[in-house]
This record gives C-alpha cells, sequence and structure tokens, in this order.
C-alpha cells in the first residue's frame, strides 16, 4: 500500500511547512533571529515562570496561547507526550482516520502508545462487566488531535443550570456566546467540492471570526445523508440552521474543526500552539511528566515538580499553577499533590494539603453501536477496499475533497423522547428526568457511514447516546506516582433511570433506521430484540463510554462539599493553583465536548488575565 505511506509522508511534510517556528532554524520577530530551540524548555534545568501549566491539550494550549498575548508574562507548559504528526503520522490530521484512535478492546497492543495515556476501565457493570479503553490524547494538542473534531456547544438552559449551580451569572450562555466566538475562524462549506444539490444549511453569525482555530465542514457529502434526513423529517424532528447557537433538539448540519484548505484536522496545537510558538516567549517542555504541584507552608503553590527522561527538576510559579491535564489526569495531579479526599491521600501516604472531593463527580456520556450493511457508498469501505482507498488518497491529494475529509458523518439529530415511549417510563425516572434543562435533549442520534476492520463493503452505525446522564463515576489513584495511570471507573449506564430511558430510545431509533431506508439485512452486533429485557441486553453488549467526561474537580459555590473549584477554576483551600479544562465543568453537556472545553479556557484566560 505505498500510495498510503506516500500520504502520510505528504501529510506531515505540509503539516511541519506550515507550522511557523517549527520548520525554519531561523525566524525573524521584530529583528533579531529566533531559534527553534528558544520555544522548547531544557530538560534538567530548573527555571522559573509566571505561570506554569500542567498539559499541553485542548484547555492548556488556548491558556496558553491567551496568556503569552501579554508579553510581559513567562509561560511554561508541561506536555508529556510531543508532536501527534511525528508521532502518529497522518492517522491524527486525515479525518477519516480518527476512528482508528478508538479501540474499545483493552488489549495493550491495539493502543498507540505515543499519543495516548492507554486507560482502561474498571469493569462496567451497566455494560455487562466489560473493560474499555478510555481514550485521552497523550500529546500536544490532547484529544483535539485525537477525535472526530465535531463542533457543538450544548443549549442555554443547560448553561443557566450551571450558572445556578456555581452561582455565577458568568457561566450563563449570552456571557458566554463571546468566547465561544472568540476561538474561532469560520469558513463556509465549500458548496463546489461538496457537489450541487448537497446543500448545507448553517448560520454564519453564530460561529466566529479572527480566532486560530477553523471551523467548517468536510468536502465531502455522506450519500446517506439524504436518507437521514429523510429520517428526521418523517419523524418529525425540527430542521435547525446548526448546532452551534443554543438551541439543540431537532436536526442540523455539524461543522468540524478542520482546516478549509488542506482538509487536515486542526487542534489546539495545529492553530493556538503554532500561534504562540511563532509570536511569543512560550516554553514548551514536551515528552515530559508533572510529577507533583509543590505548595510552601501557607499552601501557596510554588511551582511543579517535572520529569524528563529521569532527569528531576522544578518550575517555578510565581503567580500560578495552571492544572490543564483533563478529566482523567487533572484530578490524578491534584490528589498526588496533597488536595482530594483524605481517606485516598492517606492510603497511599501523601501527606494533606487539603481535603476536597476530587475525582468523585465523574460524568460522560453512554453511546450504543448498531450496525448494518448500507446500499449507498460510505467511509467504512476505506478499510478493506484498496482500489477505494486508493481512489480516495488520490482526491485528498489532489482536490482535498472526497470520503478521507470526512470522519464519516454529517448530520446530527437530537430529542427529548415523545409519545407513546414516554408514558412506559415510570414515575422515579420522569422525576429524574425533571433535573435537566426544558431544552436541553435527553439523547442524541448520531450515523456514521462506518463498518468492521478491513470492511470491502458499505456499512453504517446507528449511534445513539443518551445525554441527562445520572450516573456518576470515580477517578481513584493507584499509586502516589503519575507515571502510573489512576483508576478509571465511568460507571456507564449503570443509573436505574439511563436504563429505562434508553430501552424506550432504542424503540424510537428503530422507528428513525426503518424510516431512512438505508439498511440492508440484519443488525450485525446485537442482534434483533424485541422485548424490554432483550432491548436492555442489546445496549448493555454494545454500549460504551464516549469520551466527553466532565466533572472531577467541579466548579461550584464555596461550601458546596463536592465543589473542588470556584467559577474562576481557582481550587478551594489552597493559593496559586487553578484548574483549566473539561474536569470543571458540573455536568456533560448534550452534544460533544471539544467545543465547550475551548470556551472554558477563553473565558478563564480573561479571568486570569483581568485578576479575577
Amino acid at each position: 500500500m505505498a500510495f498510503l505511506h506516500l500520504l502520510a509522508w505528504s501529510s506531515i511534510v505540509k503539516a511541519v511547512v506550515s507550522a511557523p517556528a517549527v520548520l525554519n532554524t531561523l525566524q525573524q520577530q521584530g529583528g533579531p533571529s529566533k531559534l527553534v530551540g528558544t520555544s522548547f524548555g531544557v530538560p534538567g534545568s530548573s527555571s522559573k515562570f509566571d505561570y506554569v501549566i500542567i498539559g499541553g491539550g485542548t484547555a492548556g494550549l488556548t491558556v496558553a496561547e491567551r496568556l503569552s498575548e501579554d508579553p510581559s508574562l513567562s509561560i511554561a507548559v508541561v506536555e508529556a507526550g510531543s508532536f501527534y504528526e511525528l508521532d502518529n503520522g497522518n492517522v491524527s490530521q486525515i479525518p477519516a482516520f480518527y476512528a482508528k484512535n478508538f479501540n474499545q478492546t483493552p488489549v495493550a497492543d491495539t493502543i498507540q502508545p505515543l499519543i495516548d495515556w492507554a486507560f482502561i476501565t474498571e469493569p462496567q457493570t451497566g455494560l455487562g462487566g466489560r473493560k474499555f479503553h478510555y481514550s485521552q490524547g497523550k500529546t500536544l494538542g490532547g484529544s483535539s488531535g485525537r477525535n472526530s473534531n465535531i463542533f457543538t456547544r450544548g443549549t442555554v438552559g443547560f448553561f443557566k443550570r450551571v450558572a445556578d449551580v456555581v452561582g455565577d451569572p458568568s457561566w450563563e450562555w449570552d456571557q458566554l456566546l463571546p468566547y465561544y466566538k472568540k476561538s474561532v475562524q469560520f469558513t463556509p462549506p465549500n458548496q463546489d467540492k461538496i457537489g450541487a444539490g448537497n446543500e448545507i444549511t448553517f448560520d454564519a453569525s453564530a460561529y466566529g471570526a479572527g480566532g486560530p482555530l477553523h471551523v467548517t465542514y468536510s468536502n465531502y457529502y455522506q450519500p446517506m445523508n439524504k436518507g437521514l434526513i429523510k429520517g428526521f423529517t418523517d419523524l418529525g424532528f425540527k430542521a435547525l440552521q446548526g448546532l452551534v447557537s443554543g438551541t439543540m433538539i431537532g436536526w442540523g448540519y455539524l461543522a468540524v474543526s478542520i482546516d478549509p484548505a488542506t482538509q487536515l484536522k486542526d487542534s489546539s496545537e495545529t492553530s493556538f500552539l503554532w500561534t504562540a510558538l511563532g509570536n511569543s516567549t512560550l516554553k514548551v517542555y514536551k515528552e515530559t511528566f508533572a510529577k507533583k504541584i509543590l505548595f510552601d507552608s501557607s499552601k501557596k503553590a510554588t511551582g511543579v515538580q517535572v520529569e524528563t527522561a529521569g532527569l528531576s527538576y522544578t518550575l517555578n510559579a510565581v503567580k500560578e499553577v495552571i492544572v490543564a491535564a483533563g478529566v482523567t489526569r487533572s484530578p490524578q495531579m491534584l490528589m498526588v499533590s496533597g488536595v482530594g479526599p483524605g481517606p485516598i491521600l492517606r492510603q497511599h501516604n501523601i501527606p494533606v494539603v487539603k481535603e476536597l472531593q476530587v475525582g468523585q463527580n465523574w460524568q460522560d456520556h453512554c453511546a450504543f453501536e448498531f450496525q448494518y450493511k448500507m446500499n449507498v457508498e460510505g467511509n467504512a469501505a476505506l478499510e478493506g477496499d484498496k482500489e477505494f482507498l486508493y481512489k480516495s488518497t488520490q482526491e485528498f491529494i489532489t482536490s482535498q475533497a472526497g470520503p478521507l475529509t470526512s470522519w464519516g458523518g454529517d448530520i446530527l439529530g437530537f430529542e427529548k423522547l415523545p409519545e407513546p415511549y414516554r408514558s412506559a417510563l415510570d414515575n422515579n425516572t420522569l422525576h429524574d428526568l425533571r433535573a435537566f434543562a426544558d431544552d436541553q435533549p435527553e439523547y442524541e442520534f448520531l450515523t456514521a457511514s462506518h463498518g468492521p476492520q478491513m470492511a470491502t463493503e458499505s456499512y453504517v452505525t446507528f449511534t445513539p447516546a443518551i445525554l441527562s446522564v445520572i450516573s456518576k463515576g470515580t477517578i481513584d489513584l493507584v499509586s502516589d506516582n503519575t507515571a502510573d495511570n489512576p483508576k478509571v471507573d465511568p460507571k456507564s449506564f449503570s443509573s436505574p433511570s439511563e436504563q429505562k430511558l434508553g430501552i424506550q430510545m432504542y424503540k424510537r431509533l428503530q422507528e428513525f433506521i426503518n424510516a431512512t431506508g438505508l439498511t440492508e439485512g440484519p443488525e450485525l452486533k446485537a442482534g434483533p430484540a424485541t422485548t424490554d429485557a432483550e432491548i436492555l441486553k442489546a445496549l448493555q453488549q454494545t454500549g460504551l463510554p464516549w469520551y466527553h467526561g466532565v466533572g472531577s474537580c467541579p466548579m461550584g459555590k464555596e461550601g458546596d462539599p463536592n465543589a473542588v473549584v470556584d467559577s474562576t477554576g481557582k481550587v478551594f483551600g489552597v493559593q496559586g493553583v487553578r484548574v483549566v479544562d473539561a474536569s470543571i465543568i458540573p455536568f456533560v453537556a448534550p452534544g460533544h465536548s471539544m467545543a465547550p472545553v475551548y470556551m472554558v479556557a477563553e473565558k478563564i484566560s480573561d479571568d486570569i488575565k483581568n485578576g479575577r
């Protein structure tokens, strides 16, 4: 498959030559020359910075770039990984290859160790006792360099609920929208490449302009879209002008964070980091482990102990240590540093700095996969049909179009469970669902043209996901060493109310599948299910945590026994430590989590700049 290797090489070259301060050995910056190495820290040499940021992922690099806009500030980023373009080739750059990053099997040799933390969950009792690979990015860009780059924002009512819980109206939708827009450089769909008759509806005013992050649409219109639109229309779903305006109940075309010119994935590394490397004195310590936050006798953070290839040294922080290591690693970092549940800290002989319920409020969506053969072309055959892959490769290289520009889907649908299915829910389930905002959908229907590995035919995978999440998981320590992964237990689909909702969601899904007219033959993963008991078993057999985790270091009001940070990310009970990533969002937002993480980073960067 020489043509695939050619694509990998050409993609890497294109990425590197586009990156300021990565290829050029010298760069002019205001007159004097700037060496590439100036942007990277020297391992083993203790140094002092105004801010030390733990984690170079979606949030960490956004914060780093925004703070580095002030030339008087010195900023260091500590990242355990490196550049995914070099460590993972085009698998992390080509949109269609993103699914290769998410191996549900927990077999270690299927996980790419240079860019993934290789978390294996505890057995999930709600999913038949199975264990899962819980993918988290160990790379510059974090999970924004690993995921499908779907761009949704949540709803007005969802963020009103967040604002009420944290006691801060600045977390309401109208106050957050400018931060959502600030990151983005929106480009309308290229209708010439997408094709006549395949018009995508969108509201350009909802996105933003002038930010580092490209948001646009794939230059490939999935042939299954016409069937999906028919299915949603027949079932009464409202057509939306996109999925970023604070309203989600209905169906709409999804935007993605890819470069409109190259159709390569755009991550926090290719957007925010490249901007900062070219325009600031930011220091990146790549392939470096943060070991623990250091505190003085007054519980003020003074720096971070780090390690690079066995060399241990300290990065001192004059102003703050910013923890942006993600939903699994941020709680671990706090706990090994002495901030967390007292019993867990004492179990591992960690001196207690502050007792807080770190790692105890983790939430994630649970999704389910149902697969069929499909009667139109799709991405699945890229796995096993060499002729189709070769044709698609040439189309990508020559015109940046075709199936390789697409992660596998274009349309999402969101809904609250309608009648007659709602009448089948018991009072306890209805009571639990009333806790969610009126405008928040209870589930999502995602559809992708994916199939089994090495498929030579066309397949479709219908993926319903429960968005009204009641189950709460945990992140716990296995040792006091960050070289050891923490114990991750999302407790997916463990709530009886989620299970009852899931059974009725499945019945509604069957209506949708039948209305699309896309499938051929039986369902291939779980087989037919008719009774409630059979449906529950099918859900437990096909369910999986969805990598949208939040809440392991949740925001809240001071005095809230579950809160770890305040509404600006400051950790309660200590000084000079802030958490900025998905872990502080107290509930999992409807839709997909990447855009909310960028927003959180933009908002708290502004808080830091303004002394809040």
